[in-house]
C-alpha cells in the first residue's frame, strides 16, 4: 500500500479498486510506503539543506508531487518521481494478513492519513505540524499492530515488485535494517518498459522487532520516474528455500567477542561452538572467511579444540567475496546453499552484491535461523562423515594446485577407485539423499520420494547401482546412485546422480562407458535440462553421445562403448 495523502493527484475510485484488488485469498505483510530521504536528519536539516522543499505538513517534499495514485489494468499503483536523495520507505514485522484484512487496513490508514493532513492544513505552525505528523506516524503504526497482534510470525518473506519504466534504464537498491543494524541489501535492474522482480528477504532473529525497508535509485543524484504497479511483501511459499550445505564464519566480533590480533584471550561464544558441532553432526560443513592473521587464528582454534571442524578456510586480508568465491569453486556447491555469518554490515553487503543468493546474516540471528527447515535434512552415516570427506577433497585440491603435469596424469596418480553395489536397506536413505540434494550432476533432475525409490529398486526390470569411491586421500563413501530400465530394446539410464565432491575425476564417463559395455555395447541415457545440471552436458559430449529421441520432456541419448576411453579410474562391479 502507498501513502497518497500528499499527492497532488486524486483518484476517486481508490476505495473500490482496493477492495477489488485484494479480494484473492492470499497473504501479504502490512506495508505503508512513504516518501523519505536517504540523507535525512529531519527536522534539523530543513533549516540547512538547500534541497529542502516544504510539504503540506511542514516536512520535506522528497517525491515530486507526492506519491501519486495511478490505475493500470484495473489495479491501483503509484507513480513516483524520485528527487535527489529520495527513497520510498516502510516499516514492517514478519506477520502476514489475509488480502481482505490487508484491504481493510489499507482503507483505515488512508482515512487516518486524510484526517491528519486536514489538521496540518488548518494549523500552519511548523512545530504543531511536526507534532501532528508524529501523531499520524503513531496512529498508523497502532493500526497495523492492531491487525497483526494475533497473527503468528513467519520466517521467510519475499518482496515482489511490478514496475513500468518510461524514463531510462536504472538500478534500484533495496535495503533492510533495524534501529541498530543494517541487515540486507539487494539491487534490481529496471529496464525500459514493464518488468517485475522477486527478492527473497533473509530470516530474522525475532519477528516481534520492527524493521525498515527502503527502495531508491542507485544513483541518488538523478531524478528518476517509475510507476509501481505492485510493491508488496509476501510470505514465501517455500519457507525452507534451498537446503543449507555450508556455514561460513567470520571470526572477530562474530565467533568470538573482540579482535584476536589485539587480544589473544578473546571470549568465545559457547552457543556458537555448540552450533558448529551440531551442524557438523548433521552433515552441514563449517568454513571460515576472516580478515586476520592465519597463524594466530590456527593457534586459537586449536586451543579451543575446534580447528578440525572447519574446511576450505580463507584467512587473509583479501575481500571476503573473493575468498568465498574460491570456497564455492573448491567445494563445487551453489551459493544459495551457503550462509555467511559476519557482524560487519559492510562485509555482508560486499558479499551480497557479488553473490545475492548467499544468505548473509548477523551473528545475533544465526542461532534462531539454524532452527528453520533449511537446516533440516536426512542424516545418514555418509552425511555424518561429510566433513572428513571435504578434508580429503581439500588435500586433493592442494595437491592439484601444485601439480605441474596434465590433469589425466594427476588423476592417475590419485589412484581413484570405484565400486558398484546393489542398494540395501542401510544404503537406500543415502541414495534418496543424493537424489534430493544433487543438482549439477543430476541427469534427470527428478526428485523421487523415498517410497518411489524403494519401489523402483525392488522392480525386476530395474537395475539399481550404488556408487562408492576412494582414492589415495581416503574413502569418500557413497557418492552416486543410478537406475537402469531394461524394459526397452536398449537398457536406459533413467536416473543418474553423482556427488559434486567427486566431480571432474573421470568417474561419471568411466561409469557410463562401462555400463554401455555391460549391456551389450550400447546404453540409452535420459537427460532433462534444468537450471543447474549443465555439467551433465559435458559428460554427454565427452562420451560423444548422440540424441536419438525425446519422450515425456526428456532427451534420450545413445551411448556406445568406447574401448579406447582412458583407464584412469579403477572400477569394480560388485553388483
Amino acid at each position: 500500500m502507498f501513502e497518497f495523502i500528499y499527492s497532488k493527484v486524486r483518484e476517486k475510485r481508490y476505495k473500490q479498486i482496493i477492495k477489488k484488488q485484494y479480494c484473492e485469498d492470499t497473504s501479504l505483510i502490512p506495508l505503508l510506503w512513504t516518501e523519505h530521504c536517504i540523507e535525512c536528519a529531519a527536522p534539523t536539516c530543513y533549516a540547512t539543506c538547500k534541497r529542502y522543499k516544504k510539504r503540506a505538513d511542514g516536512n520535506c517534499v522528497r517525491i515530486v508531487g507526492g506519491v501519486s495514485p495511478i490505475v493500470l489494468n484495473g489495479e491501483l499503483g503509484a507513480a513516483v518521481e524520485f528527487r535527489t536523495w529520495a527513497k520510498l520507505e516502510s516499516q514492517f514485522c514478519t506477520k502476514p494478513l489475509s488480502n481482505k484484512s490487508y484491504s481493510a487496513l489499507y482503507l483505515l490508514i488512508s482515512g487516518l492519513g486524510y484526517f491528519f493532513r486536514g489538521l496540518a492544513h488548518l494549523i500552519p505552525n511548523t512545530h504543531v505540524q511536526h507534532f501532528i505528523d508524529s501523531g499520524w506516524f503513531s496512529y498508523r503504526q497502532k493500526a497495523i499492530n492492531f491487525f497483526v497482534k494475533k497473527i503468528s510470525p513467519i520466517n521467510a518473506v519475499s518482496l515482489r515488485g511490478k514496475l513500468r519504466n518510461e524514463c531510462k534504464e536504472t538500478t534500484l537498491l533495496i535495503d533492510i535494517k533495524s534501529d541498530t543494524k543494517h541487515l540486507f541489501r539487494e539491487s534490481v535492474q529496471v529496464p525500459l518498459g514493464d518488468s517485475e522482480f522477486v527478492i527473497a528477504v533473509p530470516p530474522y532473529a525475532s519477528a516481534k522487532e520492527l524493521y525498515f525497508i527502503n527502495i531508491h535509485p542507485a544513483n541518488a543524484e538523478e531524478h528518476i520516474t517509475l510507476t509501481f504497479k505492485y510493491l508488496e511483501l509476501e510470505p514465501t511459499k517455500k519457507t525452507e528455500g534451498k537446503k543449507i550445505k555450508c556455514v561460513i564464519w567470520d571470526l572477530d566480533n562474530t565467533l568470538w567477542k573482540g579482535i584476536l590480533i589485539e587480544d589473544a584471550n578473546v571470549e568465545v561464544n559457547s552457543q556458537f561452538i555448540e552450533l558448529i558441532k551440531h551442524l557438523d553432526s548433521c552433515g552441514i560443513v563449517n568454513s571460515i572467511a576472516s580478515k586476520n592473521d592465519k597463524e594466530h587464528v590456527v593457534e586459537k582454534l586449536k586451543v579451543l579444540g575446534i580447528a578440525e571442524y572447519f574446511v576450505f578456510n580463507k584467512i587473509n586480508w583479501n575481500p571476503k567475496s573473493i575468498n568465498i568465491g574460491k570456497t564455492i569453486e573448491q567445494m563445487n556447491i551453489n551459493p544459495n546453499t551457503i550462509v555467511f555469518v559476519d557482524d560487519n554490515p559492510f562485509e555482508r553487503n560486499e558479499v551480497s552484491l557479488r553473490y545475492p543468493s548467499i544468505t548473509c546474516i548477523d551473528p545475533s540471528e544465526i542461532i534462531s535461523f539454524s532452527t528453520c527447515n533449511r537446516f533440516k535434512a536426512v542424516v545418514t552415516e555418509d552425511s555424518k562423515n561429510r566433513r572428513t570427506t571435504y578434508k580429503m577433497l581439500e588435500s586433493l585440491k592442494e595437491e592439484e594446485d601444485n601439480w605441474t603435469g596434465n590433469i589425466d596424469e594427476f588423476l592417475l596418480s590419485c589412484k581413484i577407485k570405484v565400486n558398484l553395489h546393489s542398494p540395501t536397506d542401510e544404503t537406500l536413505p543415502r541414495c534418496y539423499e543424493l537424489l534430493q540434494r544433487t543438482n549439477q550432476l543430476n541427469a534427470s533432475g527428478r526428485r523421487l520420494s523415498l517410497d518411489n525409490v524403494t519401489t523402483l529398486v525392488k522392480s525386476k526390470n530395474i537395475d539399481s547401482y550404488v556408487l562408492q569411491s576412494s582414492d589415495k586421500f581416503g574413502d569418500y563413501g557413497i557418492v552416486g546412485f543410478l537406475m537402469v530400465d531394461k524394459n526397452d530394446i536398449y537398457p536406459c539410464i533413467t536416473d543418474f546422480v553423482i556427488s559434486c565432491r567427486v566431480a571432474n575425476k573421470k568417474i561419471e564417463p568411466t561409469l557410463v562407458n562401462y555400463l554401455a559395455k555391460k549391456y551389450g555395447g550400447q546404453v540409452l541415457f535420459n537427460y532433462k535440462k534444468t537450471n543447474r545440471n549443465g555439467p551433465m552436458l559435458t559428460l554427454i559430449n565427452e562420451l560423444k553421445m548422440k540424441k536419438s529421441a525425446a519422450k515425456d520432456g526428456f532427451d534420450i541419448y545413445s551411448c556406445l562403448h568406447n574401448e579406447k576411453f582412458p583407464k584412469i579410474v579403477e572400477l569394480e562391479d560388485l553388483y
